[in-house]
């Protein structure tokens, strides 16, 4: 939003126009309001890039085209769509890059996952490495460069009883080191063909919590990428440090990706649901970015969340928007007051 101050002065001129068409309740709201954000540093709300990530298509006995999803984006007011597990060597991938520079987004992200870390996957590190090293490469060729966000994905030996008690908690030298070397040859290719890196945490996997995450970027040594932050994993694993900790952490300073999305919870495990029907109170998680400074994407997901994909995740872009009217204009409903 623009100063809205520098706006009400500007209009001043033409004062009869202005007050037939905003009540003057309406305007002193606005006007204490944006006092009220700048006194917290907020001096204007991030206009954040709104990213589909694609699953909300996914499971539940249906199947949609590319041209669908993407279509589905674009109506519910997305700015971008992010690709899922795929192969940039693949006809399905020039297939999807085709039909996203035939659209009006402007920005595209990407999303891998490699099991390498486990024990089971362990012989296929350098291939699983160098298949990384590719899709940052094919990548960097596209009109519009991705941001990719990588996960170090599978259970195996890494599953506990619950989600605190798996991943990282029972994770070894012998993961944390292949941990590392994947890492460090991310983060060098992200250097080399100017890509924007994250790495994703997850439950369940070495890399569920966000301390686990600071680890892995200082064992990789990593000074390129940065860490993303996930709402719902975060939320979900109990072992995950308070939000206010995490934030005060130096790497979060290269935060460049953030998933904003709800669910249902248990000790063992949780179900994604529509934006704002689950457990986290996403006008104080959407306060908490904000205050943070964040500027970057924020991606949504729907896992298996059911019924019509499309009002599901305009769900997201809806509360969003109704979210940054309300820290707008009322600053006695925002959450951090």
């Amino acid at each position: 939003m623009s100063d809205r101050r520098t706006f009400v002065k500007r209009m001043a001129g033409t004062a009869a126009g202005m007050a037939m068409g905003v009540p003057m309740h309406i305007r002193a709201s606005n006007r204490k309001a944006q006092e009220f954000l700048e006194a917290k540093g907020i001096k204007d709300l991030p206009e954040n890039p709104l990213v589909l990530f694609d699953n909300f298509h996914a499971g539940n006995r249906r199947s949609y085209s590319w041209k669908a999803k993407l279509a589905a984006a674009d109506h519910a007011g997305f700015d971008g769509f992010e690709f899922v597990g795929l192969n940039t060597d693949s006809n399905t991938w020039k297939e999807v890059t085709d039909l996203f520079f035939e659209t009006r987004f402007k920005v595209m992200g990407f999303h891998g996952t490699t099991q390498a870390v486990i024990d089971g996957k362990a012989p296929e590190i350098d291939e699983e490495i160098a298949k990384i090293v590719n899709n940052v490469k094919a990548l960097s060729q596209l009109p519009i460069k991705p941001y990719y966000s990588l996960s170090l994905s599978g259970r195996g030996e890494l599953i506990g009883d619950t989600i605190a008690e798996s991943g990282s908690a029972r994770a070894e030298d012998r993961h944390w080191e292949r941990a590392y070397k994947i890492i460090a040859a991310f983060d060098k290719a992200c250097k080399e063909y100017g890509i924007v890196g994250a790495l994703y945490p997850h439950t369940h996997w070495i890399c569920d919590t966000p301390q686990s995450a600071f680890r892995i970027l200082k064992g990789a040594k990593a000074n390129t990428i940065g860490p993303a932050f996930c709402s719902h994993h975060w939320y979900a694993n109990t072992a995950s440090d308070e939000l206010d900790e995490v934030l005060k952490n130096d790497y979060m300073k290269r935060l460049n990706y953030v998933v904003l999305t709800n669910g249902i919870f248990s000790p063992a495990n949780f179900q994604a649901v529509r934006f704002n029907e689950g457990q986290i109170d996403m006008a104080w998680m959407l306060a908490k970015i904000y205050e943070f400074g964040y500027t970057g994407p924020i991606s949504t997901q729907g896992w298996r969340i059911g019924g019509d994909p499309l009002v599901a995740c305009k769900q997201f872009v809806d509360t969003i928007r109704a979210l940054r009217k309300r820290f707008s204009e009322y600053p006695e409903l925002y959450p951090l007051i």
